[in-house]
């Protein structure tokens, strides 16, 4: 049996877009010549096909998904989705650790939408990234997952717990114990304040680098065969703040809370 469906959808970018248009509501040809910056010679042919194959009807002047229509179309929208992705970064999923993200969300990978790549510069290698600063200061809520040590990190927290925003951070256990041998005077100041909370975990030395905030989600995926790059992807749009706060309580609810860091002082 030919794959005519999958045909009619897969070989037209118009068709395919008609589809996934149409799944906002019904729309005229004029509305959707606009939508797709196409003309009705260009449109019209497509929207036929798909009439012909009982993807869309015709109700006087405006088309809609049929029933078969819109199973289609929903079923098509992750995948289109998910690829938009992975195609605009896909250097960098090619090249990343993704297995530490749990399946339930990687499923739903598609929900980070637009997403850039930000990086420290050659000449600031051992700086934190201007544009992750900026936007953590601009946050109103921030929890992290911090596979990694950072000379700046103790400080930076510190700073954005001393501004009363509420904050969480996840430490493996070997930071967690640099963190309370090099800076314990900044841990115990971080832990006095009511809106701080301090995690660590087991197991989770390659775990991503997640970033949660009210405003963006940033993650840090270990590179595959490389050191660890520091090499971010950060995402603004809705869904990518639901998905990042998920991926964050994932590893969360897998630590261990710490009210009293003197466990973790190395014994002379």
């Amino acid at each position: 049996m030919e794959n005519t469906l999958l045909d009619l959808i897969l070989l037209s970018e118009k068709r395919k877009n008609v589809l996934l248009l149409l799944l906002e509501g019904p729309k005229d040809i004029e509305t959707i010549k606009k939508a797709l910056s196409a003309s009705a010679t260009a449109v019209q042919p497509q929207v036929k096909k798909l009439k012909e194959q009982h993807l869309v009807v015709q109700e006087k002047n405006l088309y809609r998904l049929s029933e078969i229509g819109r199973v289609v179309a929903e079923k098509m929208k992750p995948l289109v989705d998910t690829l938009a992705v992975l195609e605009e970064n896909v250097d960098y999923w090619a090249d990343r650790e993704m297995n530490e993200i749990p399946d339930f969300l990687l499923r739903r990978i598609y929900e980070l939408g637009h997403c850039t790549i930000i990086e420290p510069q050659i000449d600031h290698m051992f700086e934190m990234i201007p544009e992750y600063v900026k936007n953590v200061r601009l946050a109103k809520k921030l929890d992290a997952v911090l596979p990694y040590f950072h000379p700046l990190f103790p400080s930076f927290y510190m700073e954005i717990a001393e501004k009363g925003i509420p904050i969480s951070l996840v430490l493996p256990k070997s930071v967690l114990k640099r963190w309370v041998e090099d800076y314990r005077e900044q841990t115990e100041q971080y832990l006095k304040k009511e809106n701080a909370k301090l995690f660590t975990c087991t197991d989770c030395e390659r775990i991503p680098a997640i970033t949660a905030t009210d405003s963006f989600m940033a993650m840090a995926l270990f590179p595959k065969s490389t050191v660890f790059d520091r090499k971010y992807v950060i995402c603004f749009e809705p869904g990518s703040l639901v998905w990042g706060k998920e991926l964050y309580n994932y590893y969360e609810q897998r630590s261990e809370q710490i009210n009293n860091i003197d466990n973790y002082t190395e014994t002379p």
